[in-house]
């Protein structure tokens, strides 16, 4: 069958094997954390470009080629996803053959923005007040009853700023309903923050919940630049409520791997701005600066093994790289980790990220200094 090995050559795997939905950056810091605790990745990717390329076993398929995923779950011991917009269709069929986690469930809370806002609701969780519009006349109900701005978001899909917008007149509105999206969209009330933080967390198969530091997140146009962790205003308050908020969310889910859930941060007030249900941007840090990485706790969540430790060793800095990689020279004097997606240059785009530690807040930021001075200096 073209287009993904046969049964003979992808059953020959003597480590645990571990079915991933996706073949982007994720899947391969997936593959590599796996390769360090002796598990195996075979990746479903489901367009022509994958970065994963070359670093394990890939299926290139469309989402309902169901021979395709039968091949993906021939032998794996579990399955998993590293992108939440993966068709409900795809994880159901193939949580028939293959244990998936996180399960199917989740995604039907948490895919669709509606479903994911009524059960913060519903568990009392903090969060922008907000309501779907069937008309146009429900828009301009939210936008009295919230006032302006306001902020829509697309119901499915959307991610780096992509499928939100901000509201600030009623002629935002009528534009916003008049181009809206298939699946539509809600509205919330605009949220005054001091900064944007998340916490990311594991549960694993046992009921036991890590979780690491809180971090702050610096945005442009929606796309995240810069993670701080942990975040310069942690205190021992601000990681109880985080932790609290996602605990919440991890057991009412019945939830099994990583799972990062981003925040509005008004001094000592924390609301919830969505939840995305897997390893995360935002955790990227925790390659270098944790005891254990995201990626390594999520493998060892879904194969039921014991979690590893997700203090922060040190003072990290995540920085993305956007629209090109930059040359190793620009940046081997400050003691920087690479990590190179391998994507084509496109303005804008992630095509990898660097990490600095420093055994100090001052050192630390030092670094990111000098490193962000140099980046703005080749940045596309």
């Amino acid at each position: 069958m073209r287009g993904y090995a046969g049964k003979a050559e992808m059953s020959a795997e003597a480590h645990p094997v571990v079915a991933v939905l996706g073949g982007g950056q994720l899947g391969r810091m997936l593959v590599q954390a796996g390769q360090r605790i002796g598990v195996d990745c075979r990746l479903y990717v489901p367009g022509p470009e994958t970065v994963t390329s070359g670093a394990a076993p890939a299926i290139s398929a469309a989402w309902d080629d169901e021979d395709a995923l039968r091949c993906l779950a021939d032998g794996a011991t579990v399955a998993t996803w590293e992108v939440e917009h993966v068709p409900l269709g795809t994880v159901a069929f193939l949580s028939r053959l293959v244990q998936v986690y996180p399960a199917a469930s989740v995604l039907v809370n948490v895919q669709d923005r509606m479903l994911q806002k009524g059960l913060f609701d519903c568990l009392g969780l903090p969060t922008a007040p907000w309501m779907a519009p069937d008309d146009l006349e429900s828009c301009r109900e939210a936008a009295a009853r919230f006032g302006l701005p306001l902020v829509a978001k697309a119901r499915l899909g959307g991610y780096d700023g992509r499928g939100q917008r901000i509201l600030r007149c009623d002629a935002d509105v009528v534009e916003a309903w008049n181009q809206r999206g298939p699946y539509g969209f809600i509205l919330e009330r605009f949220v005054s923050f001091t900064d944007e933080c998340s916490i990311v967390s594991v549960h694993g198969q046992d009921g036991e919940i890590r979780h690491w530091p809180v971090v702050e997140n610096r945005h442009h146009d929606g796309i995240l630049t810069t993670t701080l962790a942990p975040h310069p205003a942690w205190s021992p308050g601000l990681q109880a409520r985080a932790e609290a908020i996602a605990s919440t969310l991890l057991r009412k889910l019945n939830y099994v791997g990583v799972m990062a859930v981003e925040l509005f941060r008004n001094g000592e007030v924390l609301v919830i701005n969505e939840v995305a249900p897997r390893v995360h941007n935002s955790g990227h840090w925790t390659i270098e600066g944790a005891r254990c990485s995201q990626f390594e706790n999520h493998l060892r969540a879904i194969l039921g093994r014991p979690l590893g430790e997700t203090a922060a060793q040190g003072y990290a800095a995540m920085v993305n790289c956007l629209g090109t990689m930059p040359d190793a020279h620009h940046t081997e004097d400050l003691g920087v980790h690479r990590h190179d997606y391998r994507h084509q240059p496109r303005t804008g785009r992630k095509v990898g990220h660097l990490t600095v530690v420093g055994a100090t807040v001052a050192e630390r930021d030092a670094r990111l200094a000098v490193l962000q001075q140099r980046l703005a200096a080749i940045t596309v």
